[in-house]
């Protein structure tokens, strides 16, 4: 079943529970996804595709978060911080700390000749979307290069 279906089972699901929260991050999410889809002219997205569009959607969470940290809104902190959770089950699993390094290693060992760190990052951050953050990808990165 791919990602896209998922959600829209779980669309009904939350339908018939009358779970109003979940309804309506699903409902914004699948609209995210069509408008991707018009976008590219494309039928449906792959599942990579989806979870650019579900990591893009986080990332817009996560900058409301510190926005309404800042300008003292819990209320709305804890909104985006379930919506965030919502989201986040539908993107694969996270990579421990140990298989992530491990693939940076990889990833380090089969691109000894990048110029700069950035071009590398680009390559893990392609590699491992989804299956970890993309900060901490960055830092691994940049710690390893220091070493």
């Amino acid at each position: 079943m791919t990602i896209k279906a998922k959600i829209l089972e779980e669309i009904k699901q939350a339908l018939k529970e009358q779970n109003k929260d979940k309804l309506e991050v699903l409902r914004f999410l699948n609209a995210q996804i069509q408008n991707e889809e018009i976008n590219q002219g494309k039928k449906e997205l792959t599942d990579e595709q989806v979870i650019k569009v579900i990591l893009s959607q986080i990332k817009n969470l996560e900058e409301g978060i510190e926005l309404f940290k800042k300008g003292g809104r819990e209320e709305l902190v804890e909104k985006n911080q379930k919506e965030m959770g919502i989201l986040k089950t539908y993107l694969p699993e996270q990579l421990s700390d140990e298989e992530l390094e491990k693939e940076i290693e990889q990833i380090v060992k089969e691109n000894p000749n990048l110029p700069h760190p950035g071009a590398l990052i680009g390559i893990a951050v392609k590699k491992l979307a989804g299956k970890a953050d993309n900060k901490r990808i960055s830092e691994l990165i940049l710690n390893k290069l220091k070493k």
